[in-house]
């Protein structure tokens, strides 16, 4: 993921592209954001077919983007025209199909409990996305949450930031959230900074809730369990 993000990064439209083009038969890649349902963003699409996928799912509210987000787990759909599947999104499975995605693989961007949104990979024939394929496409999926991530830290898009870089409050609250979870200082300050980015807050408004014991995180915490 770190080598994803250094070649990439910072632009998750470049990094999509990247992701498109080293996976084997997937013809484009839609990525929208969804901190909070109903409200979905379409952040990027790779060609009209993807575009046209993600309104779908927007307009229609059903799909794999949403269950994927949901569930916080991939949903991996190797043919669309299949029953399973028509049963399932009856309106949508067929109208995607239609636009030309045949096979679809939504990829949830997630750190811990806290989802971003979801990246949704189409195949214009039905097949699977499974393997060395499945983990590539899983990396590239982080590399874009962390790029996410980093669009919202002081001093604009970046990559691989250092907690300690920053105010003595984050220094802080990163420290604590490390001792809560009994994780690594990055993957704390990750959470610090995927929560920031689902409530719409400043990084050091977080941060303070934290230090002054308003907010405190939990392993098992989903966007509404952060008390």
């Amino acid at each position: 993921m770190a080598q994803l993000v250094a070649e990439f990064g910072p632009d998750v439209g470049r990094l999509c592209d990247a992701c498109v083009a080293g996976l084997p038969g997937v013809g484009g890649a839609g990525m929208a954001l969804m901190t909070t349902l109903p409200a979905q963003q379409i952040r990027y699409a790779s060609d009209a077919v993807s575009a046209e996928v993600e309104d779908l799912q927007v307009v229609l509210g059903e799909g794999p983007c949403r269950e994927a987000f949901d569930g916080r787990r991939p949903v991996l759909v190797e043919d669309l025209d299949d029953q399973l599947w028509s049963n399932r999104w009856p309106v949508f499975a067929p109208a995607a199909v239609s636009a030309g995605a045949r096979a679809l693989f939504a990829l949830p961007l997630q750190v811990g409990a806290i989802c971003l949104g979801v990246i949704d990979l189409y195949r214009p024939g039905p097949g699977r996305l499974a393997g060395d394929d499945l983990a590539e496409a899983l990396a590239f999926a982080d590399a874009a949450t962390e790029l996410l991530l980093a669009e919202q830290l002081p001093g604009g898009p970046g990559s691989g930031a250092d907690p300690h870089a920053h105010r003595a409050v984050v220094h802080q609250a990163t420290g604590m959230i490390s001792a809560q979870l009994q994780v690594p200082v990055q993957a704390a300050f990750l959470r610090l900074r995927a929560q920031a980015y689902v409530t719409e807050r400043n990084l050091d408004d977080v941060a303070a809730d934290v230090v002054a014991r308003r907010l405190r995180f939990t392993e098992t915490d989903n966007d509404d369990d952060l008390h």
